[in-house]
C-alpha cells in the first residue's frame, strides 16, 4: 500500500460511523437493514457511509433477494483491525 492509499484508508475510517460499520463487519457479512441500529444512525445516513466505503473498495455488497449484504473487501482493513486487537 502506497502513502496515498494509506491516507485514503485512514480518512475513510476516521468517521465514527464508517469505523463502526467496518467493525460490525469483522465477524462476517451483514444486511444493510441491520447496520443503522448497530451504528446508531438513520438508514439514509448509513447508506451514504456504505456508498463511500464501497467506492473506496473497503467493503463490497451483494444482493440476496431484496436484501443487500455487505462484507469487508479490503484484507488490509482486516489486518489493521486485528493488529489493533479490535473485535467486531
Amino acid at each position: 500500500m502506497n502513502e496515498n492509499e494509506s491516507i485514503r484508508l485512514f480518512k475513510a475510517l476516521s468517521s465514527k460511523a464508517r469505523f463502526r460499520i467496518v467493525k460490525s463487519l469483522l465477524n462476517g457479512e451483514r444486511c444493510a437493514c441491520e447496520l443503522p441500529e448497530i451504528i446508531g444512525s438513520t438508514q439514509s445516513n448509513t447508506s451514504m457511509h456504505l456508498s463511500k466505503l464501497t467506492d473506496m473498495g473497503i467493503v463490497s455488497s451483494r444482493r440476496d433477494g431484496k436484501k443487500i449484504i455487505y462484507s469487508i473487501k479490503d484484507k488490509k482493513v482486516l489486518e489493521i483491525f486485528r493488529s489493533l486487537e479490535i473485535k467486531g
